[in-house]
């Protein structure tokens, strides 16, 4: 008996031998790291910050700039994480950035070889930070943090920095096409949640008021270069 379990054993590894050869080497084929590079277009409410900074542009208030890196766990499913990026930036003034983090969950599929269908969720963290660039001593803090509904003096260097954090989720579909199997173009069309309080901005460790700007349900729409490995 025991010589005919031996070759019943022998015959299966004959099976499953030449499968398992196959299941690794397109398994060790696959492109597995995602990077990408881009431009997003949303449409924040900034009016009552832009209109303290005294200037705006279209550059400064809709215009996104994207990096994100992902990593395929799955035949169609990948991890990672992406950062969104807003900057105004003024001479000798107030400088503002947004960042948008996310920690990003995505499937995909292929209806042509060279096409990629794909659906993305993410929570994320959010941060804004309002800064100067030059190193004295005025009462500009005081008149910007004044137009937030801020009373007293705030007359400190112009390096301080005021700053709030908020989460949010972002959810997009989209689709790629592979130029080559290393690089791809990538659209996505989507939008962003953000749970931001006015009431929870800190300058210099203390609490104030900061701007009422509506950040609350955005679409997102993005464009980006992506470099397969």
């Amino acid at each position: 008996m025991w010589i005919d379990k031996l070759k019943f054993m022998l015959r299966m590894n004959q099976k499953l031998f030449p499968i398992l050869i196959i299941f690794f080497t397109v398994l060790n084929g696959q492109s597995r790291l995602n990077i990408q590079l881009g431009t997003g277009f949303y449409e924040p409410n900034l009016a009552v910050l832009n209109e303290a900074f005294g200037d705006s542009s279209f550059f400064s208030t809709n215009i996104l700039l994207n990096f994100t890196a992902t990593y395929q766990v799955y035949y169609n499913s990948r991890v990672g994480i992406g950062s969104w990026n807003s900057f105004h930036r003024l001479k000798d003034s107030f400088n503002r950035h947004f960042s948008y983090r996310a920690f990003i969950l995505e499937t995909f599929y292929y209806p042509r070889e060279a096409i990629e269908f794909n659906f993305l969720l993410a929570p994320m963290w959010n941060s804004c930070n309002i800064s100067m660039g030059i190193e004295n001593t005025n009462t500009n803090w005081t008149d910007l943090l004044s137009t937030f509904g801020n009373t007293g003096n705030f007359t400190f260097k112009s390096t301080a920095i005021m700053n709030s954090s908020w989460f949010g989720f972002t959810s997009s579909i989209g689709i790629r096409y592979y130029i080559k199997s290393s690089l791809g173009i990538d659209f996505r069309i989507g939008f962003t949640k953000n749970f931001y309080n006015k009431e929870k901005w800190k300058y210099e460790g203390e609490t104030i008021i900061g701007p009422g700007i509506k950040l609350d349900a955005l679409p997102l729409f993005r464009l980006g270069v992506v470099f397969v490995r």
